[in-house]
C-alpha cells in the first residue's frame, strides 16, 4: 500500500456523510477500496483503516504488554467502538453518531481529513488547529533526540 498523505478540508452534510478524497481511497489496495474501518482516534478525532491495516492494528492491540484488565478496556474503546463503513457511488461514507459525538463533529459542516501514512484521520477543524498548536515544541524535542538517517 502506498502512503496516505496530505491534508484537505471537505464538506460533511447534515446526515454526517463525507466524501473521502479519491487520492486517499486509491491508495488502499485495489480489493479494499469499498470499505473503511473507522474508530475513535487516540486524540479527539476519528481514525480510518483499510482492511489490511485494521487487521494489523487489532494484532498490535492483542499483543500489548500490559495487564489484561487495561488491555480489555483499550480494546473496548478502539475495537468495540469501531464501524465498517462502505463507500457509496460518490465515494462518501456515513459516520456513526457515537463516533461523531466522540470527535465533536456534531455541528461541523466541514471536516479536516488527513492521510497519516497508513491511516486516515477525520478532525473537527477547530480541534485540529488546537491540537497542532502544542505540537511544534514536541516536534523540535523529538528531532533533537532521534536520527532519521
Amino acid at each position: 500500500m502506498s502512503s496516505l498523505i496530505g491534508k484537505t478540508t471537505i464538506i460533511m452534510d447534515a446526515k454526517h456523510r463525507l466524501s473521502i478524497p479519491a487520492k486517499l481511497r486509491n491508495t488502499f489496495p485495489k480489493n479494499q477500496r469499498d470499505l473503511l474501518y473507522i474508530t475513535r482516534g487516540i486524540e479527539k478525532c476519528l481514525t480510518g483503516y483499510s482492511k489490511s491495516e485494521w487487521q494489523k492494528f487489532q494484532t498490535v492491540l492483542n499483543k500489548l504488554k500490559i495487564d489484561e484488565t487495561t488491555k480489555r478496556k483499550i480494546k473496548r474503546q478502539f475495537i468495540g467502538r469501531a464501524a465498517e463503513v462502505y463507500f457509496d457511488m460518490q465515494g462518501r461514507i456515513l459516520l456513526p453518531d457515537d463516533l461523531i459525538n466522540f470527535a465533536e463533529l456534531q455541528n461541523c459542516t466541514e471536516v479536516v481529513v488527513l492521510g497519516t501514512s497508513t491511516t486516515i484521520e477525520i478532525w473537527n477543524p477547530q480541534l485540529f488547529d488546537e491540537s497542532g498548536a502544542a505540537t511544534e515544541d514536541d516536534i523540535q524535542k523529538t528531532f533533537k533526540e532521534v536520527s532519521l538517517g
